[in-house]
């Protein structure tokens, strides 16, 4: 089978485009053939990782942890699916691939109307999102929430979550040509990232007063800047920052640590629960419905060719996508 390799991490983690052999599959796992990966934000992560040495590649050298398509074989000790049934499924590593094993408690059937394309992006965001800001984050009607890099799907998202519980909700955004589509979802503070200043039209838009809560998309853009707007109590959401991972703690799934200081409580980007809990999964089952009513929206900016991994990741990391970036293999 067609694969992308993490290998190379001199300069760099370096994806190459190859052939691999088939995926085991054990009693407990699902084998999926692909038909849309999602490029997630612990792809990224992971790559920064190994970059620093911090993390050794997957065995195998296959990347990635998500992607949706069809059941093609099923473990002895599986009982939810069926051959060819329609899924979206999550794993540590190898869903790059033309063939992808995941195990049963991470997959998840398509709601009927669910576009490939938002399958594909979303178990990890929806509950990564979730959990962070309303489980752990604990946001709250009235409080004020300034998300950083705001196009990310994980920004898309939290948009949309805090919006319904009732909070002012900031954006900054690397495209000030955006505005529209932001507007479509239901955002109305909207910051450039290159045109305003920042600081001063947060201050302006809270009256002085500063934000509740900051989720940070972004690869470390502003980062102190945007923690002292947090007001005493605070939170302060991010993944961990790509270009200065070395200086931080990060454990081994490249979350930061959950440090909670007399000022400032920060918060990791993801869940406090493994993908395969129980409740993590209906919940992202119950998410997944809203998005096939049109309750939500989780955009597909680009597709690429698996054979283009590459240029997919270049594009996330140089570009401004609006959303997600998928391949087909």
């Amino acid at each position: 089978m067609n694969a992308v390799f993490c290998s190379g991490i001199e300069d760099g983690p370096l994806l190459t485009f190859g052939t691999a052999p088939e995926p085991q599959l054990a009693e407990n796992m699902v084998l999926v053939r692909v038909e849309l990966v999602s490029i997630e934000a612990i792809d990224l992560i992971k790559l920064a990782l190994y970059r620093h040495g911090l993390a050794e590649p997957p065995p195998g050298g296959i990347v990635g942890c998500q992607a949706s398509g069809t059941v093609e074989g099923i473990g002895a000790q599986v009982t939810r699916f069926r051959l060819g049934d329609r899924v979206v499924a999550y794993h540590a590593c190898g869903s790059h691939a033309e063939l992808f094993v995941a195990p049963e408690a991470s997959t998840w059937h398509l709601p009927e109307g669910l576009d490939p394309g938002s399958a594909a992006a979303a178990p990890f965001t929806l509950a990564a999102t979730r959990d962070t800001l309303c489980n752990r984050g604990r946001l709250r009607a009235g409080e004020t929430i300034l998300i950083n890099h705001v196009t990310s799907s994980l920004g898309l998202m939290t948009v949309q979550l805090a919006l319904e519980t009732g909070a002012k909700v900031i954006g900054i955004a690397r495209d000030p040509a955006c505005r529209d589509r932001l507007r479509k979802i239901g955002l109305t503070e909207i910051l450039s990232a290159t045109r305003d200043d920042v600081m001063a039209r947060c201050l302006e838009l809270t009256q002085g007063r500063g934000v509740d809560f900051v989720f940070d998309v972004s690869a470390g853009e502003r980062t102190a800047d945007l923690a002292r707007l947090v007001v005493p109590g605070g939170r302060y959401a991010a993944f961990s920052v790509i270009d200065s991972i070395a200086d931080q703690p990060y454990g081994p799934d490249g979350a930061a640590p959950d440090a909670t200081g007399p000022e400032l409580e920060r918060l990791p980007i993801m869940t406090a629960s493994p993908m395969h809990d129980p409740a993590v999964h209906a919940q992202v089952g119950v998410m997944m419905g809203r998005i096939a009513k049109g309750e939500l929206q989780l955009p597909i900016e680009h597709e690429f060719a698996l054979c283009e991994a590459a240029e997919a990741y270049d594009f996330i990391l140089h570009g401004r996508p609006f959303g997600h970036v998928v391949m087909r293999p």
